[in-house]
């Protein structure tokens, strides 16, 4: 599964989710993220309702975060960063020659951070999705 398949799942995508923690494993080449996923569509509005998952992304090539831009300098209020799901500028990375040894097999994407003026830059073989139940939400 790619980032993009999960998006297409959600009527609000990856549109409006909050990261609340990234843990990176470079032995095993996975990202692990928990995200609160919007579950209703954008034209809902005060009704917001999120779902907490762990997204697991296979066989990372890379992670970039970039720093946050000087306006944005500060820690988010709430209990994580909001983000956008968007496809790879096709910019980046800047050494082209990173993107040539990744194989198409394998999805490139971005997380817009609100919060920060700036992106996460991700590239992996594959991403898995696992709910987390609600009464272990804290």
């Amino acid at each position: 599964m790619t980032l993009d398949e999960i998006d297409l799942r959600f009527p609000n995508g990856l549109v409006d989710a909050e990261i609340a923690n990234l843990a990176i494993d470079y032995r095993a080449r996975t990202v692990t993220v928990d995200i609160n996923l919007r579950g209703n569509p954008p034209d809902m509005p005060n009704s917001q309702q999120y779902s907490r998952g762990l997204m697991t992304l296979n066989g990372f090539y890379y992670l970039s975060i970039e720093p946050p831009d000087d306006d944005h300098l500060f820690y988010p209020r709430r209990g994580g960063i909001a983000v956008d799901g968007h496809p790879e500028d096709s910019q980046f990375p800047p050494l082209g020659h990173i993107r040539d040894a990744i194989p198409a097999s394998a999805f490139c994407c971005r997380f817009y951070v609100h919060d920060w003026n700036s992106f996460i830059h991700v590239a992996a073989e594959d991403c898995q999705l696992a709910w987390v139940e609600k009464e272990n939400q804290a």
